[in-house]
């Protein structure tokens, strides 16, 4: 029987990485490297505890073993797993203590101790103003300005007709003569009404 090993867990509490280590000495190597106290010699004293070795092992062999364990990838998950599990585990001690904290005015960190409880049990609700602008864009008008600011670059017919196309180019120019046509009626109206504002006056 291997020595010092703790008393046998439920196969059906145990995590699948800590249930698929080799045999018993491994899963108790975790709980022991658990529940030693940390620093130096914890892996070796973890390994002794868990049946690793014998009575005349050297404490360099016993560390070169507890190295060998925590290198396995299958014990670096059944480590990991289990530490969840304490620290889960280890969630009662903690409330109680923040709970003592926020009871003690005069503790130095008592605001903070109370932000983090109203955080967790009545988080602030934040609220956002999004406002979104949609712009109708007027593909003929788009490519009216392109045109214009094309000439005024000083690009050649040949150059507008390479850009806006064949068929383009000129049902464009039409549409360019209309606005130009519609913006001189504009004008010659304005002017028209003004003379007859004048004249009246």
């Amino acid at each position: 029987m291997t020595r010092g090993l703790p008393a046998k867990a439920d196969w059906d509490e145990m995590g699948p990485a800590l249930r698929a280590l080799p045999n018993a000495r491994w899963r108790a190597f975790v709980e022991f490297l658990l529940l030693e106290p940390p620093g130096h010699g914890a892996q070796t004293a973890a390994a002794r505890r868990a049946g690793f070795g014998h009575a005349k092992t050297t404490p360099l062999n016993m560390a070169r073993i507890a190295s060998r364990l925590m290198r396995d990838d299958r014990m670096i998950a059944a480590i990991a797993e289990s530490s969840r599990r304490l620290l889960r585990g280890g969630a009662p001690d903690a409330v109680k203590a923040l709970l003592n904290l926020v009871r003690n005015p005069e503790a130095k960190d008592h605001a903070r101790g109370i932000a983090m409880v109203l955080s967790r049990t009545d988080p602030e609700v934040q609220q956002h103003d999004l406002q979104v602008t949609h712009r109708v864009v007027d593909a003929d008008q788009e490519a009216l300005e392109e045109l214009r600011a094309a000439r005024a670059l000083g690009a050649t017919r040949e150059k507008l007709l390479e850009l806006f196309g064949g068929n383009a180019l000129p049902r464009l120019e039409r549409l360019e003569a209309a606005e130009i046509e519609r913006n001189a009626k504009v004008i010659d109206g304005e002017a028209v009404e003004i003379e007859q504002q004048r004249e009246a006056s």
